[in-house]
């Protein structure tokens, strides 16, 4: 996955819209993320999972307590992300559930969360998922072969929770980097030549009977 924008309304420490540019790196493959304490570095890799599992790097936050304490009521929380996987390209928007002031008179609302993907090419971009949270979720899981869990180590590398990926059991290990370097085909391949085998194997068998 090379990200490409991201764009956070009201998330985080962030009061209004702040967007990222990362094609400004060009084609260079390392760059740092720097920042003073409380700048909203992990906001950044926070906001990258959400928009695409709606579920934050760490399980100590929740989607809904990523609002920005100091926005405006009428600024609803949001985060659009552009990416690129292989050839093709495609961009994610989601809000969490939240706590608005009602656009008619006094009080709050709850507006529930929504999330919308589309895919992009020469001629524009094409609606894959229209405002279903967890269609979007699960249409993001095909297209990455990773959970929200696997995601969080293999790709985002929150604060040292790279460990948990060297600590994890080998059968752990062994899908989670299965799903990343696709080597299911190699699976394939090896159950077809044991069907073959054992096939070649009853041939054998047969013609040794009839002699």
């Amino acid at each position: 996955m090379r990200p490409i924008k991201l764009s956070m309304t009201a998330f985080g420490p962030f009061i209004a819209t702040e967007t990222v540019d990362f094609e400004v790196f060009g084609e260079r493959p390392l760059f740092l993320i720097n920042g003073d304490t409380g700048a909203g570095k992990s906001t950044i890799l926070d906001a990258m999972c959400f928009a695409l599992y709606g579920q934050t790097t760490g399980k100590e936050r929740e989607a809904m307590q990523m609002r920005c304490d100091y926005a405006d009521d009428n600024t609803a929380t949001s985060v659009a992300f552009t990416f690129e996987l292989g050839d093709e390209q495609y961009r994610i928007e989601r809000m969490p559930e939240q706590t608005r002031a009602k656009k008619s008179g006094k009080g709050t609302t709850t507006q529930k969360a929504r999330a919308e993907l589309w895919q992009i090419d020469d001629e524009g971009e094409t609606v894959l998922v229209p405002e279903k949270v967890t269609e979007a979720t699960q249409r993001i899981e095909e297209l990455t072969g990773l959970l929200v869990d696997q995601f969080r180590q293999v790709m985002v590398l929150p604060q040292g929770q790279f460990r948990q990926l060297l600590m994890a059991d080998s059968s752990s290990r062994e899908h989670i980097f299965s799903q990343l370097f696709e080597t299911g085909i190699y699976k394939k391949i090896e159950d077809k030549l044991k069907l073959q085998a054992k096939k070649i194997e009853s041939q054998k068998t047969a013609l040794e009977n009839e002699q």
